[in-house]
């Protein structure tokens, strides 16, 4: 039994959300999102951790 989440990338594809305390997972999105991880964080304390409307923030 794994006492963590196991963070690779394919797992990172398939959710809504995005948890600001995996550092495997900022990075993923930031590249994704085509921003630095520090503008990703910042977008997720403001609006959430949800992905449709963290991606609705950068895209503006």
């Amino acid at each position: 039994m794994q006492a963590y989440q196991n963070a690779n990338e394919a797992d990172f594809r398939c959710q809504h959300t995005i948890n600001p305390n995996l550092t495997q997972a900022v990075r993923y999105w930031a590249s994704e999102f085509d921003v630095p991880p520090s503008k990703l964080l910042e977008v997720v304390r403001e609006v959430g951790r949800n992905l449709l409307e963290v991606r609705k923030r950068l895209s503006t």
